[in-house]
């Protein structure tokens, strides 16, 4: 294929793309197949987050499929370090697009796909992380951007902007007044009219709606899946793998005799035995 096609081809990947586990792979396989046109493929990916007609859950997946794609790129030693400084040049611009100022959805979910990027990338991110989970109004002199910073401070830096103003949301709406007038439930709970048209650009289908429960659940399914991930120290000859580890255990044990089994045998009996027994209502002579 040449650069067009590919960069055509891998447009349609993307907008097609759900949190499923093999369509995600799917996607950095393309990309790492054609990592000799990375030039065209990184366009393409700022192109669809840039479409405003692009879902916001759909920019979450393409953050995952980004995510899987550095740490393949680390891992393949064969591809030469192919995506790993551009997508690194670009991760504070992809942040900005899929978790926009005026919409946080995305935020905890960018959140810890930023964790995963910086271990690849040697980052010490630990103050950030701290910052994120327990600072309360993080004070904006802290992040304030540079533009001289590394892209991964920068894109650290805007991941606590969206936590404050996070933050600051939730100050303001505790600082409004209850409301004391009675309100309809139907205005309460924003229940519209079921012969209603559902074609206005506010209104989900039943299929869109049980499309993006199931994405969040694959969603939420890999963040769990990423908390038992372990990163094996493969270059570290004192490693002990899983198999040494096994044999050792399993060899440490003695070999179970005839005597050993003729015994264990007897005693599993007689449990049996008195299992029995006592299901009689009567004692048995």
């Amino acid at each position: 294929m040449d650069d067009f096609e590919v960069a055509n081809q891998f447009t349609t990947i993307l907008k097609n793309l759900t949190p499923h586990i093999q369509s995600l792979t799917k996607a950095s396989y393309f990309a790492l197949k054609n990592s000799d046109k990375e030039d065209y493929i990184i366009p393409s990916i700022i192109t669809v987050l840039e479409d405003s007609k692009i879902d916001l859950n759909l920019k979450s997946f393409i953050f995952q499929f980004i995510e899987i794609l550095i740490i393949e790129s680390f891992n393949n030693l064969k591809l030469n370090g192919a995506y790993i400084h551009s997508l690194k040049l670009n991760l504070p611009k992809i942040i900005n697009l899929v978790c926009p100022v005026n919409n946080l959805t995305n935020l905890n979910s960018i959140f810890n796909g930023l964790c995963n990027i910086s271990k690849y990338y040697k980052f010490n991110y630990e103050d950030y992380k701290d910052k994120f989970n327990n600072c309360w109004l993080i004070d904006e002199n802290d992040i304030m951007i540079n533009e001289d910073e590394d892209s991964l401070n920068i894109a650290w830096k805007i991941i606590l902007q969206r936590k404050r103003k996070s933050q600051i949301d939730g100050i303001e709406l505790e600082k409004k007044p209850a409301i004391d007038e009675d309100i309809e439930v139907d205005q309460l709970f924003n229940i519209r009219n079921k012969n209603e048209s559902s074609s206005g650009d506010n209104h989900l289908t039943k299929k869109q709606i049980l499309s993006r429960m199931e994405d969040e659940r694959e969603t939420h399914k890999r963040l769990k899946e990423n908390l038992w991930c372990v990163n094996r120290d493969k270059s570290n000859k004192n490693f002990i793998t899983e198999d040494e580890f096994l044999n050792y255990y399993w060899n440490k044990t003695n070999e179970i005799t005839k005597n050993d089994e003729k015994l264990e045998f007897l005693n599993n009996l007689k449990e049996i035995n008195d299992m029995v027994l006592l299901s009689y209502k009567d004692k048995q002579i």
